[in-house]
């Protein structure tokens, strides 16, 4: 509540993350072996609706260089009075609004300065060599599609790797089979490739989600800036 969605919530996730690959780490030196399966160089970050929030605000926040890649599900990108697309969020009901102004906080939800602050949309400059998937249900009327196309502009803009897949008929969360199926079987591609893993054949089973309704409408490479022609 007031705030600390985007304060002590994402720094819990940090220390999780932290103390997962805690190989040498001066912050959480306290713990003796290291797991071992803990790999700062191979940590991703994934999540859906406010988890989507959470992995795109950990890849584009000032710990942005602990993730290789992030996954966000119906992800919000802007949040209280950043702008036009945050205040639409959660389909424009007074009363979630009023619950999402607890949450926010007075200065999100009233001043645009500290709500930008606290949208990952205005950070995506702040990423560098890791890249960002974006996984939306076209129709979906709590954090609307217009939050990852957003998003896609600034990754344009910026350069950063990625894709956005796009789920017609779908709302906040993918759930037709065909279509959750396909939806992580792209995910897994997304992270295999991230990571340098051989992905694993599906064979038949693809056969369960060929009738799909997700469009592919950007996939790139990281590209710099003065890159025009990279999209």
């Amino acid at each position: 509540m007031n705030g600390e969605f985007y304060k002590s919530v994402q720094a819990d996730i940090v220390d999780a993350a932290k103390y997962a690959t805690r190989n040498n780490d001066t912050e959480c030196d306290d713990v003796d072996p290291p797991l071992p399966w803990g790999d700062i160089d191979q940590l991703a970050i994934l999540g859906g609706s406010f988890g989507g929030y959470s992995a795109l605000w950990g890849i584009t926040s000032s710990d942005s260089g602990l993730y290789k890649c992030a996954v966000a599900i119906c992800p919000i990108s802007s949040v209280g009075a950043a702008d036009e697309q945050a205040k639409k969020a959660f389909g424009g009901s007074p009363i979630i609004a009023k619950y999402w102004h607890r949450v926010f906080g007075k200065d999100v939800s009233k001043k645009r300065t500290i709500a930008m602050k606290a949208s990952p949309m205005y950070h995506i400059g702040k990423v560098t060599n890791a890249s960002i998937g974006l996984y939306h249900g076209e129709n979906d009327p709590r954090a609307p599609i217009e939050h990852s196309y957003n998003m896609l502009k600034e990754l344009k803009r910026y350069g950063v790797a990625g894709e956005l897949v796009t789920f017609s008929g779908e709302g906040h969360g993918i759930s037709k089979d065909e279509n959750f199926l396909y939806m992580y079987y792209r995910i897994e591609e997304f992270l295999c490739k991230q990571f340098g893993m051989e992905l694993f054949d599906a064979g038949e089973d693809t056969k369960k989600f060929k009738q799909n309704a997700a469009t592919v409408k950007w996939s790139a490479e990281y590209a710099k800036k003065e890159d025009e022609g990279a999209f």
